[in-house]
């Protein structure tokens, strides 16, 4: 039934989807505790206009430029994709989004007995993102008081993170030496047809 209350709402202008940019922006400003004048004179807004402006983006009133939108960012401490408006892809682009990500990651759905889910392929960098994501959610287990949904949500809005980049080193670290195990592999397949040869 919730969701005809928001049909409605939505009619009246007065629903806000939780994955729009104002409402984003909103809910972060929240956890940080700051006020809308305070968010607002840290990106740049002058003393008297800096509530309004803010206000005007967490109602989707307005849409801030690129310059803007940078600067919240860092005052919030996100990272910029961070504010992405989760609402801009109707369902059928999200289709051919999960289609695309088929054709680049491997992506396949799968049935099990309690119903279907995604699966990237083996060799996918997702699979990296995946493991630090269950970690991260692993550290604050269910239930979550408000504090530890708090924690937890602003962990995800500050990914990437010091979590990213030590994957992403390590990620390289791997790449490397496989390289050099496959180098080294045909150095060996060299050295054998060499004795072969000389037989």
């Amino acid at each position: 039934m919730d969701w005809i209350k928001q049909i409605i709402e939505c009619k009246k202008g007065n629903w806000e989807s939780p994955g729009s940019l104002g409402q984003k922006i909103k809910k972060i400003r929240m956890l940080r505790r700051y006020t809308q004048k305070e968010l607002g004179v840290m990106c740049g807004f002058s003393l008297s206009s800096a509530d309004v402006r803010i206000a005007q983006y967490e109602k989707n009133k307005k849409i801030p430029r690129e310059k803007i939108l940078k600067a919240m960012c860092n005052a919030l401490g996100v990272g910029e994709g961070a504010l992405v408006h989760a609402d801009m892809l109707s369902y059928q682009e999200m289709f051919y989004a999960l289609f695309d990500m088929e054709d680049f990651h491997g992506l396949h759905p799968v049935k099990k007995e309690d119903g279907y889910y995604l699966r990237f392929g083996s060799d996918s960098i997702i699979n990296d993102f995946l493991e630090e994501w269950y970690k991260m959610y692993q550290k604050y287990p269910r239930p979550r008081g408000d504090d530890e949904e708090e924690k937890y949500t602003l962990c995800r809005y500050e990914y990437p993170n010091e979590i990213a980049v030590v994957s992403q080193y390590e990620l390289l670290k791997r790449k490397a030496l496989q390289a050099e195990i496959e180098n080294l592999q045909l150095k060996i397949n060299d050295l054998e047809n060499e004795n072969k040869e000389g037989d």
